[in-house]
């Protein structure tokens, strides 16, 4: 199988995850900051039953069953994708793997363990965790992906 480097990626990434908010569980108490670069980063560890931005608060089953049908859809996408798009494919391998750590805390937990906790500009981010930065970062590589294989098709034509 051609993809195996892919399913790698996914359990690398699901690993720091949880290795993450393993570490900082362990080492603050909820709703406990400690600065890291002053006005701009620190460690917060709280908890989120909702989704992005606390999203569907307190709507777990809800969360739990949309985040299965898309984590579905994702695996069949990398697997079936039969052209070779490296950027597409590692978008979907940190998609999925971060997707699977916070699928896993939901589970487990019943809620998201956050703890990156940025203001810049004055602006106070949302608390997120390393599982939202590889879905982020994910869509964003998939995205590219699929805009370089429509280029690549309508350049071939």
């Amino acid at each position: 199988m051609k993809k195996i480097k892919y399913i790698l990626l996914i359990v690398i990434v699901f690993i720091i995850d949880q290795i993450s908010k393993i570490l900082v569980m362990n080492n603050l108490e909820l709703e406990e900051s400690k600065n890291v670069i002053k006005g701009f980063f620190k460690l917060t560890y709280t908890h989120n039953d909702g989704a992005a931005f606390g999203m569907f608060g307190g709507k777990m089953i809800f969360i739990v069953i949309v985040s299965i049908f898309i984590l579905g859809y994702l695996l069949f996408e990398l697997i079936h994708h039969k052209k070779k798009n490296i950027t597409m494919d590692t978008g979907l391998s940190l998609l999925i793997g971060g997707l699977i750590g916070n699928l896993t805390d939901r589970l487990y937990f019943g809620y998201v363990r956050d703890f990156l906790d940025f203001k810049i500009f004055n602006y106070d981010f949302a608390i997120f965790n390393l599982g939202d930065t590889f879905i982020v970062v994910g869509v964003i590589l998939f995205l590219l992906g699929v805009l370089l294989e429509e280029k690549r098709e309508n350049s071939s034509r």
